[in-house]
C-alpha cells in the first residue's frame, strides 16, 4: 500500500512532542507494510540536525523530502489576516506555495493509495489535493487546537490577548467543524478528541490511534542520596512552559520543606543551561536539550506534567511509565490516558494534592516500585506502538479498498 504522508516538521530531530508523534507513527505503518513517502516542512522552530540525532527517517521511507517555509509571526501578517481573513493565523503561516508545488509534483508522478495529514494545517491545502487525486485524504489529529486556545484565554490577565485568543479558538473551532466533514476520516489520539470529531461528523469515519512506545522496560533508579524529581517538556509550547513555571513557584517550596535535598532537574527543546525565562528557586537545574530523552526521564525518581492547557495524548508521560517511574500529573496532562490515578500514577490540581503526591513518591520506594510495575503493564498493554499502528494500517487498508 502506497501512502503520501504530509506533515508540518521533519521528522528529524524528534525533540518534541509533535515530531515523535509523527516519527512513531510513520515508523510503525512502514513497518506494518506501508510504502511511504513524506513531504515534511521545516521551519525556524527545527533547525537541521547531526548525524546522531536519533534515527533518520531515510532508514524506514521510501522517501523524504522536506520544504523550508518561513512561518515567523509578523505583526503586520497577523493584523491583515485579523481584518481581511476568517482562517486561523496559527495555520494560516503554514500555507506555501513551495509546499503546494511539492505536493502536486509528487501526485502527478506517483499514485498513491491514500494521503496521511498530520495535523489540521492541511485542511488548507485539502481543495487542491482533491485536483490531483481522488483516493482518500485522511487526517490525524494531535489536539483539539480550538480549544487549547480557549482554555488558554480563561488564564490570560492581558484583555487585548484574551480577545484575541478567544478570536483564534472560534475560527480553529470553524476550521476542525471543516476537517471533520470534509476528510475522508480522522484518526484522534485520544479518546476525547475522539468522541469530538465523531459528533461534529456522524457520518464519516473516526479511528482512535494513540500514540505509543516503542521501548517498554524497567529501568533501576538513579544511584543517588538526593530524590531527584524530572520535567521534560518542550519550552516553544506555551503550556508547558506555564506549567512548570507555576511548578517552581507554587509546588517545588513545598517539596523542599519536607524534603530538603530534593533536586528538580528541568530539561527539553528550547531550554539552555542558563535560561532566564524561568523563575529561580533552591536545588533546580536546567539540564538543556537531552541527547537521550529515555535516559533523561530514567535518571530521576518522579517525572511531572503540570499541565493545564491541552488535549490529545501527552506522550511524555507515556514515555515516563515505560521506563517504571510513577508520574504525578495534572488532570488535563492526563486527560485521554487510560491510567488509575493511585494504582499507575497520580493526579494532581492544586499546590498542596501536586506537593504531597511528589514527596510520597520520594519517601516510599515500595510504593514508587509498584507504580512503576503497574505503569510499564499499562504502557505495555494499551500503549505498544507496534500493535496501534498494525491496527491503523488496517483501517487504512480497509478504508483505500472502499474508496
Amino acid at each position: 500500500m502506497k501512502i503520501l504522508a504530509l506533515a508540518p516538521r521533519p521528522l528529524w530531530p524528534a525533540h518534541d512532542g509533535g515530531t515523535v508523534a509523527t516519527a512513531r507513527c510513520l515508523r510503525g505503518l512502514a513497518a506494518a507494510g506501508a510504502d511511504l513517502t513524506l513531504l515534511s516542512m521545516r521551519t525556524e522552530k527545527h533547525p537541521e540536525g547531526d548525524a546522531s540525532a536519533g534515527e533518520h527517517p531515510d532508514r524506514y521511507l521510501t522517501r523524504y523530502r522536506e520544504i523550508h517555509l518561513n512561518t515567523r509571526i509578523n505583526p503586520f501578517s497577523m493584523l491583515l489576516n485579523l481584518l481581511f481573513s476568517d482562517k486561523p493565523y496559527d495555520l494560516a503561516r503554514f500555507r506555501s506555495p513551495a509546499f503546494s508545488e511539492a505536493v502536486a509534483a509528487e501526485l502527478g508522478k506517483t499514485h498513491f493509495d491514500l494521503i496521511h495529514c498530520e495535523g489540521l494545517a492541511f485542511t488548507l491545502y485539502l481543495d487542491e489535493i482533491r485536483k490531483h487525486t481522488g483516493v482518500p485524504v485522511v487526517m490525524r489529529a494531535h489536539n483539539l487546537e480550538h480549544n487549547i486556545r480557549k482554555m488558554m484565554a480563561k488564564t490570560e490577565i492581558s484583555p487585548l490577548r484574551k480577545a484575541y485568543l478567544l478570536n483564534l479558538s472560534h475560527r480553529l473551532l470553524e476550521l476542525e467543524k471543516q476537517a471533520a466533514s470534509r476528510f475522508d476520516a480522522v484518526v484522534p489520539i485520544s479518546e476525547p478528541d475522539s468522541r469530538w470529531f465523531s459528533s461534529a461528523a456522524p457520518a464519516k469515519p473516526v479511528f482512535l490511534s494513540a500514540t505509543g512506545a516503542d521501548d517498554v522496560g524497567y529501568i533501576p533508579e538513579p544511584e543517588t542520596d538526593n530524590p531527584r524529581v524530572g520535567f521534560m517538556g518542550s519550552m516553544n509550547w506555551q503550556p508547558n512552559a506555564e506549567g512548570i513555571r507555576w511548578f517552581i513557584k507554587s509546588v517545588w517550596p513545598r517539596v523542599l520543606l519536607k524534603i530538603p535535598e530534593a533536586t528538580l532537574h528541568i530539561a527539553g527543546k528550547g531550554l539552555r543551561h542558563r535560561d532566564t525565562f524561568l523563575p529561580g528557586g533552591r536545588n533546580i537545574y536546567i539540564e538543556g536539550e537531552p541527547d537521550d530523552a529515555r535516559r533523561f526521564m530514567a535518571s530521576n525518581h518522579v517525572l511531572i506534567s503540570p499541565l493545564f492547557t491541552g488535549s490529545g495524548i501527552r506522550i511524555k508521560i507515556i514515555d515516563a511509565l515505560s521506563t517504571g517511574r510513577p508520574v504525578v500529573a495534572s488532570s488535563v496532562a492526563v486527560a485521554g490516558l487510560k491510567a488509575v490515578h493511585g494504582r499507575d500514577l497520580a493526579v494532581a490540581d492544586d499546590e498542596d494534592s501536586f506537593s504531597n503526591a511528589i514527596v510520597k513518591y520520594l519517601q516510599d520506594p515500595a510504593l514508587r516500585s509498584s507504580a512503576g510495575k503497574a505503569a510499564i503493564e499499562l504502557v505495555r498493554t494499551e500503549y505498544d506502538n507496534r500493535d496501534l499502528t498494525i491496527r491503523l494500517y488496517e483501517f487504512y487498508e480497509e478504508l483505500s479498498r472502499g474508496r
